[in-house]
Parts: C-alpha cells; structure tokens; sequence
C-alpha cells in the first residue's frame, strides 16, 4: 500500500468518528478539513495533516517491517503526534510488509 492510498482510505473510513488506541490510552479520530482530528480520553485535541502523517509514513518505511507498529521507535522524530499516526497505521495497513 502507497502512502496516498493509505489517506484516502483512512480519510473516508473516518467521515465518522471512530474509536483506537496507543499502547497506554484509547482516543478517537475523525477527518474533518483535511485533516484528523484526535480526541483523548482526557479531552485533549490534536490535529494531524497529510504532511505529518507523511512524514511518519517514510520513517515506517526505512524500518524492518516487524518494528514498523513500535511507537517508541518514533520518539526521536519529535512528532507529538506519532504515536495516534502509528495506531492509525496499525489499524488501516492489514500487512506492513505491503507497505510502499
């Protein structure tokens, strides 16, 4: 799976919001004005862009695939938003070694 094709798939998937989880807490995300919205449990907003999900996309890329779905393997990205991107990968890419 292509970046672009993971985006459209995902961006349509959450025309409606939809419940996930990181390693330690649930949240939920929603698209809305071209971009994702995630709601924490504690009512935290953040917001994700294609850029930045992008850029999460090509680090996944130049890992081994069985340490692509590792959030700690992004702390040193500095993207406050990784590990919610990192989850939305896990859901959305059925197989990590089919990423491209």
């Amino acid at each position: 799976m292509k970046f672009d094709e993971f985006w459209s798939i995902m961006t349509v998937d959450l025309g409606t919001q939809k419940q996930f989880a990181t390693q330690t807490k649930t949240f939920y995300a929603k698209y809305s004005g071209g971009r994702i919205i995630i709601t924490t449990s504690d009512d935290s907003l953040w917001t994700i862009d294609r850029s930045t999900a992008r850029q999460v996309w090509t680090k996944a890329l130049s890992m081994h695939e069985k340490m692509r779905f590792i959030h700690t393997n992004y702390t040193h990205e500095n993207i406050r938003t990784s590990s919610y991107i990192i989850s939305l990968m896990k859901h959305f890419v059925a197989d990590e070694s089919k990423m491209e």
